[in-house]
């Protein structure tokens, strides 16, 4: 059974504070007398559920459409519950007691419960949201890119709004800013609904883009 982890692209959903979001310009309409129904879409990469490629910060990183498809299609996912408040960063001690398996892993997604103020207050969920410290982002690189492709977060950015130096160190981290691996991250993902015992594979397919670092995309995991 598959389910769908990633949200509806939705212009009034809570983002990263004072980035823009999405708006659907109707450019002809069957109501006006056209043939068809189209769009010109405002959308902005970094918004709803998204991956970050190396290029977002790493001018010498990849952008995703450099990648093949298989990139982005996990068979050996894991998902990890770990408790954390607004503002709160998960930390690599958090990180050690799953040490062997998330060496058996190929994408890590964190649970942190943090997803319910999407909803019961996205302002709290926007500007004060848990990270990843850039300790935890140090360790993930050193000990697991190569083998584990991804990080999803049931959160607004692996940064939170209220420390953004650390959040900075450990996106570049992530970006293989300082070694020649990376890690790529999914934020803003819909963890609630899933088992973690349960889960078989999963994907996370962006939008080929040229020109840009990251893209929104569609994520589903698969459950038995």
């Amino acid at each position: 059974m598959r389910k769908l982890i990633s949200y509806p692209i939705d212009r009034n959903a809570p983002g990263w504070p004072g980035n823009p979001t999405y708006e659907a310009e109707n450019y002809s309409s069957i109501a006006r007398g056209d043939s068809a129904y189209t769009y010109i879409l405002h959308l902005y990469n970094h918004f709803g559920t998204h991956m970050d490629a190396p290029k977002h910060f790493n001018d010498k990183g990849a952008r995703l459409h450099t990648f093949p498809i298989d990139t982005f299609i996990y068979e050996k996912p894991l998902l990890l519950d770990i408790p954390k408040r607004a503002g709160e960063k998960i930390q690599a001690a958090d990180l050690f007691p799953y040490a062997e398996k998330i060496a058996a892993s190929d994408i890590l997604l964190i649970r942190t419960g943090f997803e319910k103020y999407r909803t019961d207050n996205p302002g709290l969920y926007s500007e004060n949201g848990p990270a990843v410290s850039s300790e935890a982002a140090k360790y993930l690189v050193e000990h697991y890119a190569g083998q584990l492709k991804a990080l999803a977060l049931d959160f607004v950015s692996l940064a939170s709004a209220s420390d953004t130096t650390d959040g900075d160190e450990a996106h570049r981290w992530m970006c293989g800013y300082y070694t020649h691996n990376h890690i790529f991250i999914i934020e803003d993902v819909k963890m609630s609904e899933i088992s973690a015992e349960n889960l078989r594979r999963a994907a996370a397919i962006p939008l080929y883009l040229l020109e840009v670092d990251s893209s929104p995309v569609t994520m589903w995991v698969e459950e038995t």
